[in-house]
């Protein structure tokens, strides 16, 4: 295994009591849920088998388009080693898991926006 990445600058978000982040240079703006038309929104609550949250949280927009709701966010400035996942935990999340960083004393999986959008709206497709 080679040495970790690191990743600067960070979107640390929660999906009801989970907590996933993304790496900020792949997010083109955020919006706020009611902005955004909830048909083209996929809500990371998805990814824990969970509800799409009543209250409105933000919708992170990627450069292509892509669009997942989070709950809140909060913006970490900071640089982080990425610690790369294993590969059954990669693979099973569509390949949208870069790896876990550490804030704060907690494990937060880093996931690429547009991989992570594709892995919900899959999820749909799995069900049927």
């Amino acid at each position: 295994m080679g040495p970790a990445s690191r990743v600067e600058g960070t979107l640390l978000c929660r999906a009801g009591a989970h907590r996933i982040a993304f790496a900020a240079h792949e997010v083109a703006f955020i919006a706020s849920a009611e902005r955004e038309s909830t048909a083209r929104t996929w809500s990371a609550r998805r990814a824990f088998r969970e509800a799409a949250s009543e209250s409105r949280g933000r919708v992170l927009v990627a450069p292509s388009g892509e669009s997942v709701g989070v709950d809140a966010l909060e913006l970490d400035a900071d640089t982080h080693s990425v610690l790369p996942p294993p590969h059954v935990t990669a693979t099973l999340s569509g390949g949208s898991l870069r790896g876990f960083i550490l804030v704060r004393g907690a494990l937060w999986p880093l996931l690429g926006l547009a991989d992570f959008e594709h892995y919900l709206r899959g999820l749909d497709a799995e069900a049927t």
